[in-house]
């Protein structure tokens, strides 16, 4: 049946208590947005489906076609198309090869047929994407022949794609499952319906879009405000100024508690540092050491295995989420305090040092240990928001697990893994499902390789240093042995380090009103604002691999090599495509050659391109100052969203959107917070 607009829900068997969709941390759907997209027809109905239940749980098959491309079931580091493939949805934060494991594994894809489905479990489901056919025993018995002997494992076992065989998906321990459909027409209207139907995107507050520094872990107070400082005179431009584990009296488990030893008077650093126009970010996980002020409240609803000492409370109860939630908010968001980065909510059975809860575990709501590792990224956000919201701040911050439902949630997934190709690949796997990910730096092993992995992150959803392991700055030296030693490069590199680091961060910087329409568009109209190429062209066989290239917003295509590289040819969709920095026309295909300081950026059809002013830090409310670099005959003009920026007023008001045209002139409702350079 039609569920909402252009969503079929359909019901097999007895599903199971405490499903995805049953959780606290889902949204009312945007109705309105949704029955605005266009009307299309399932492309089957609930008679094609086939449903079976075994002692090993269920079965659901439902039809694919010969040449229909598989796409989604989350963050991906390892591939981007799934067709022929097996994919095991385990939560894994160091999955070593291409099986399904992931930090934010979810059971939902979308085709090239331009459709998607959503199977509402926790449970880690398998899923066979086309590339096991039935046996029909009324086929002919003799195979046609192939034409040669095969002599290499490619040849033996690749995929016959002319055959056709079903999508199949394996649940373990359940008994049955809701599954939803949502129709398209077009590939990327199926992801926009989905999108809404969890509620719209996030829209982070603007100061969030900005630049984002990780201190020392060991840093104390003065430690933390001298590189503040630096950051500041050397205008190296930053918004967000994050404190890893050692802000803690006990990080492993955590004890949510300042450490007297080196944070003698926190509210005092916090306020030195809100004035100086940063947000303070805060390091954490849930699992909650016996010296916090909650643990014994927690204990009750915490599951029956520990982690690092710690209780891990059972989030899907109420009692445990709010216990959580209110002191975060009159402990941290009250007193200045307004991001966090949720890290191990995720799991890792299969490292040398092995951690987290078991599978088997069970908590007190009746979930076990393999549905809460599939949850409790969503559930850790979910109560985390909330503590924000008490302080009505409209935060954005960084996770390391995820699942269905995930679009809302203002975090941004990240890693503990670091192959840049993973990194770079992960921005384009993530908008599938409705996902954030950021191909964060966190060290170096040249000067190439800072560089491109800073460029990486200037179209993504955030640009984050995460330099917890040296006390010193990237730019003054690379080397982490070298780098705590105060061992410095010689003073011209030093420079010429820094300058390209402030390059770069203002680049980002120019694009934040760009950014933020896209995230604007995100929430209010479902267009995920980083998108693979081929769910907006899903047609041309030519872009279904492209995994090193994505969207960025309405216009521009975001192309971020890698150390070592010296070129590369990306095909191009249908169209005039603009080099961003010299204005080149291409069309087809084009062989890029950029300068180790240059990011690749080419700009899709004849458009406007607004830029802002780079400027130290975002505040609240401010006037951005734009330029406009225009492409093309006739630029079309740019879209741009005009709110406050920083609060939940938005939530209450007509969305104010207007243009930006290649004469300089704005729309009425853009005034108040832009202007128009000559």
């Amino acid at each position: 049946m039609e569920f909402l607009p252009g969503v079929f829900r359909f019901r097999f068997g007895q599903p199971e208590n405490g499903t995805p969709s049953q959780q606290m941390y889902v949204k009312p759907p945007r109705r309105e947005a949704m029955a605005e997209l266009p009307h299309a027809e399932p492309p089957f109905d609930a008679s094609q489906i086939k449903f079976t239940v075994s002692r090993r749980g269920c079965r659901l098959e439902l039809p694919l076609t010969s040449g229909e491309d598989i796409y989604g079931l989350g963050l991906n580091l390892k591939s981007l198309r799934h067709t022929g493939k097996k994919r095991t949805l385990r939560v894994n934060s160091d999955p070593a090869t291409d099986t399904g494991d992931s930090h934010a594994p979810a059971p939902l894809y979308f085709t090239t047929a331009g459709y998607g489905v959503l199977v509402d479990t926790a449970r880690y489901a398998s899923f066979y994407c086309g590339g096991n056919a039935h046996l029909n025993p009324k086929e002919e018995t003799r195979a046609p022949e192939q034409g040669g002997v095969k002599l290499s494992e490619a040849e033996l076992y690749a995929l016959d794609s002319s055959a056709s065989a079903p999508m199949v998906i394996d649940i373990p321990a359940a008994p049955g499952v809701d599954l939803y459909l949502f129709t398209g027409p077009a590939l990327l209207d199926a992801v926009r319906r989905y999108v809404l139907f969890t509620g719209g995107g996030a829209l982070p507050p603007e100061w969030g879009l900005g630049c984002w520094y990780r201190t020392c872990g060991a840093s104390d107070a003065a430690q933390v405000l001298a590189m503040a400082k630096e950051l500041r005179d050397k205008s190296i431009p930053c918004d967000v100024l994050g404190l890893e584990p050692g802000w803690q009296s006990k990080a492993y488990s955590c004890s949510f508690k300042w450490s007297p030893e080196r944070f003698p008077q926190p509210d005092r650093t916090v306020a030195a540092l809100n004035n100086m126009g940063y947000h303070v970010n805060l390091w954490e996980h849930l699992f909650t050491h016996p010296t916090s002020p909650i643990y014994r409240d927690l204990v009750p609803y915490s599951g029956d295995f520990k982690v690092w000492d710690g209780a891990v409370p059972d989030l899907t109860l109420a009692p445990a989420s709010e216990c959580f939630a209110s002191y975060h908010a009159r402990t941290f968001t009250s007193r200045g305090i307004s991001s966090f980065k949720l890290d191990e909510c995720d799991n890792s059975d299969f490292i040398s040092s092995p951690w987290s809860f078991p599978e088997c575990s069970q908590f007190p709501s009746g979930q076990d240990g393999e549905t809460m590792h599939s949850m409790l990224g969503m559930l850790y956000m979910e109560t985390i928001g909330r503590a924000c919201r008490k302080s009505n701040i409209r935060t954005y911050g960084s996770v390391r697990n995820a699942h269905a439902f995930a679009p809302p949630q203002p975090f941004v997934l990240y890693s503990d893994l670091y192959d840049h190709a993973e990194f770079i690949r992960g921005v384009t796997t993530c908008g599938f499902s409705g996902m954030l990910w950021t191909p964060e730096l966190r060290h170096a092993v040249s000067p190439e390789d800072y560089l491109r992995r800073l460029q990486a992150m200037v179209l993504s959803p955030q640009m984050l240093l995460n330099i917890w392991s040296m006390p010193h700055p990237p730019w003054r030296q690379l080397r982490r042995e070298l780098n705590s030693a105060g061992e410095f490069y010689p003073e011209e590199e030093q420079l010429r380090l820094e300058k390209a680091t402030r390059d770069i961060l203002e680049l980002r910087m120019r694009f934040l009103p760009y950014l933020y329409a896209a995230f604007a568009e995100y929430s209010f109209h479902g267009t995920p604002p980083f998108r693979a190429l081929t769910m907006d062209v899903p047609d041309d066989p030519r872009l279904r691999d492209v995994d090193y290239a994505w969207m960025a917003g309405d216009r521009l295509l975001a192309v971020p090599f890698r150390a070592g590289m010296t070129e590369l040819t990306v095909p191009l969709p249908e169209g005039d495509w603009y080099d961003f920095h010299t204005g080149e026309k291409y069309t087809g295909e084009v062989t890029l050659r950029p300068a180790p300081e240059e990011l690749p950026i080419l700009v899709k059809g004849s458009a406007v391109v607004p830029l802002a002013e780079p400027v130290p830090h975002i505040t609240d409310g401010m006037k951005f100052k734009l330029r406009l670099k225009c492409f093309g005959d006739a630029p079309r003009p740019a879209r741009l969203f005009a709110d406050d920026g920083f609060s939940f007023a938005y939530e209450n008001e007509t969305p104010r959107w207007g243009e930006v045209r290649a004469d300089g002139t704005l729309s009425p409702e853009l005034a108040a917070r832009y202007e128009v350079l000559p």
